[in-house]
Formats: C-alpha cells, sequence, structure tokens
C-alpha cells in the first residue's frame, strides 16, 4: 500500500468497525484499501474513533473509481 499521503478518501462511516467491512469489500475485489487505525487492535481500551470524528475508507487514486463500483456493488453507498 501506497503512502497515507498517496490515498484518498472515498467513504467515510460512523465507526472504524464499519469502515473495516467496507474494506473487506474492496478486498475482495482485488483493491488494496486502507482504515487509518484500523489495525489498533481487538482489546484496545479506545478503538473507536473519537465523537464527531468519522472513520475513513482510503485508496490509491487509481482504484477510485473501481473501489466505489465496488463498494455500492456490495451495498455499501
Amino acid at each position: 500500500m501506497s503512502r497515507a499521503d498517496d490515498l484518498v478518501t472515498i467513504a467515510t462511516f460512523k465507526n472504524s468497525m464499519e469502515a473495516s467491512i467496507a474494506k473487506g469489500a474492496l478486498d475482495a475485489a482485488g483493491i488494496p484499501a486502507f482504515v487509518p487505525g484500523e489495525n489498533v487492535g481487538v482489546f484496545a481500551l479506545n478503538r473507536s474513533v473519537p465523537p464527531g470524528v468519522q472513520a475513513e475508507l482510503k485508496v490509491r487514486p487509481g482504484d477510485l473509481d473501481r473501489a466505489l463500483a465496488a463498494l455500492e456493488s456490495a451495498g455499501h453507498r
């Protein structure tokens, strides 16, 4: 995956779990995706996104159109 600065946000979600589920749809379609903070871990005390901040789903700019279509196909948009 590219550096975080090289990625574009394609969707935002209420929490990191929803973003991770959508990321799974992209992974299944062969599209690399990234959810900042996703790897905090299951047992972390504060693994949710702070109030007022949404979890972001990011992809490489070249994957944008395919990623949006994959999310729509999976019912995430």
